[in-house]
């Protein structure tokens, strides 16, 4: 049995997640390994190609049973899968474009009861939806990529290479790892990020995408994480690489 992951990319024992179906090659059998599900986002059509595979430009967990979709998505085999779930599904009125801040709309991160955003970016007829939950708080950055940017550790912990969300978070009361930026594979751009490499599959493990020995801060990140009783789990031996995370949607009773 299962059921719907209470917060957003904290997951007590995942059972499903959803990512990009352009990565579907390299992460579902060892995802199949850890007897995690997967269900593949089709690329975005609205975004740079580069990107239209990043579930994280066109999938937003809101907690529970509620899920944002990306209008393109309508109709889909994820939708109709969501559907069959039973999950609150929202096709918020927006038109995303292949340009920044046009494309992340949807890409926002919440770290327990913080949402760490950019007012500018997301609209405001999403955040009042969010709202509905009134325990949460909104922190606004100047990223406009905050998903892609931070790494979820737990619910008051997270990893990022950006200055600005790591001043804002660590204001707020988060505790933040700074890490150096670069040294995550993104193809066709000069680096990636950590928050689209990693994600959370139970309450002590997270995944990332590849290996981190070639990052100049490897060990601190893994100490950050032993220090939070997480352990890593690394799902290919390839360099780590941004897939534009993934997106724990169920969890195991």
């Amino acid at each position: 049995m299962s059921r719907f992951v209470d917060l957003p990319h904290l997951p007590q024992r995942c059972d499903t997640v959803l990512y990009g179906a352009k990565y579907a090659d390299k992460l579902r059998k060892p995802l199949d390994s850890l007897r995690i599900h997967s269900v593949f986002v089709p690329d975005n059509p609205k975004i740079e190609p580069r990107l239209a595979g990043h579930a994280d430009l066109s999938v937003l967990h809101a907690g529970g049973e509620r899920v944002l979709l990306a209008p393109y998505l309508k109709g889909s085999a994820v939708e109709s899968w969501l559907s069959s779930i039973g999950a609150e599904i929202l096709l918020p009125n927006i038109e995303q474009q292949a340009a920044y801040p046009e494309d992340a709309q949807l890409n926002l991160c919440q770290v327990g009861e913080t949402i760490l955003y950019n007012r500018k970016t997301v609209p405001d007829s999403i955040v009042e939806y969010l709202t509905r939950n009134g325990a949460l708080r909104f922190i606004s950055c100047h990223q406009g990529y905050t998903r892609c940017s931070s790494c979820v550790v737990d619910r008051r912990s997270v990893i990022t290479a950006d200055r600005g969300v790591a001043a804002r978070a660590s204001a707020a009361g988060l505790s933040v790892m700074l890490i150096s930026p670069g040294h995550i594979t993104l193809d066709g751009f000069a680096y990636g990020f950590i928050g689209g490499a990693a994600f959370k599959i139970s309450e002590k493990k997270i995944a990332f995408t590849g290996k981190l020995d070639a990052h100049p801060d490897c060990s601190r990140i893994l100490q950050f994480l032993e220090q939070r009783e997480i352990d890593a789990v690394f799902l290919t031996d390839e360099p780590i690489f941004d897939i534009g995370s993934a997106v724990p949607i169920l969890e195991k009773e």
